[in-house]
């Protein structure tokens, strides 16, 4: 049974509201795993003020504002649509190679 459904949910209701609910909790998980993964950047940076600055000539400071998230996944997504369009111009250039190889064959 999917993560959040009830009984008569799973049994009795729309059979696609187990993909909904499948869905939403993958996202809960990623977004779970995320903020671990920041928490432990936190904790690194942390770590590098202070007990890793016993060790080094040049000292670093702790990260005086949290980070910016919005910019970071604006980059991400950015590049994921830059690397998707360059597959699907590949892909219809290839098509038009093709098409064009048959262009005044009768």
């Amino acid at each position: 049974m999917a993560i959040g459904m009830t009984y008569e949910q799973y049994w009795y209701g729309d059979p696609l509201m187990v993909r909904d609910f499948y869905k939403a909790e993958q996202l809960r998980q990623q977004r779970r795993n995320e903020e671990a993964w920041l928490n432990g950047v936190y904790i690194m940076h942390a770590l590098n003020a202070t007990v890793c600055n016993m060790f080094r000539k040049e000292q670093e400071k702790y990260p005086d504002k949290p980070f910016e998230l919005a910019k970071q996944e604006d980059n991400i997504d950015k590049q994921n649509r830059e690397e998707q369009e360059a597959l699907f111009a590949q892909a219809y250039m290839s098509q038009m190679v093709q098409a064009g190889k048959n262009w005044g064959k009768k």
